[in-house]
């Protein structure tokens, strides 16, 4: 009547009590982890990537000091999937051994992709921000800088709490 997906409500319900009941919700939490925080990974490395690749690129915004941050979220990152469930930590190792596997039987058996040709027109790359966009984008830039260094901060601050108290 108020067209609800009720069966998805319902199959995501009856999986939500099955995982609770058979203790594997912890395991699965823990890799879903493990691949955000890999993807995450994938994603500063490919960012390092273009900047030194590809220096031609014109950019409407870049990002400070990005080769110093970005090494150092990555290496973070992967140090918290270190510290992951055992059993989830070994399965996604596996499979994204599994993923290199398959991605290069079937570069060699389909062979290589196409050339790379970029093409900063229809990327949008070349489009400037007015104004107007820039002054917004600026200012929501500093508003994030203070969140991010109040934010740091303050999980400094927590970290370091217990042995201020000593």
């Amino acid at each position: 009547r108020w067209q609800t997906p009720w069966v998805a409500v319902l199959t995501l319900g009856l999986l939500a009590v099955a995982l609770i009941a058979t203790d594997s919700l912890i395991y699965i939490a823990s890799l879903s982890l493990f691949a955000d925080l890999f993807y995450y990974v994938i994603g500063i490395v490919a960012a390092i990537a273009l900047r030194y690749r590809h220096p031609e690129i014109k950019r409407s915004f870049k990002a400070p000091l990005i080769s110093i941050g970005a090494p150092v979220s990555a290496v973070i990152y992967m140090y918290m999937m270190t510290e992951l469930d055992r059993d989830a930590f070994i399965t996604g190792i596996a499979w994204c051994v599994l993923g290199l596997i398959i991605y290069f039987v079937c570069r060699r058996r389909y062979g290589e992709a196409g050339t790379f040709t970029l093409d900063l027109a229809a990327s949008g790359a070349e489009d400037e921000p007015s104004p107007a966009e820039k002054r917004a984008m600026d200012r929501e830039f500093r508003l994030w800088t203070v969140i991010v260094a109040a934010a740091s901060i303050g999980a400094l601050f927590l970290f370091a709490l217990p042995w201020l108290l000593k």
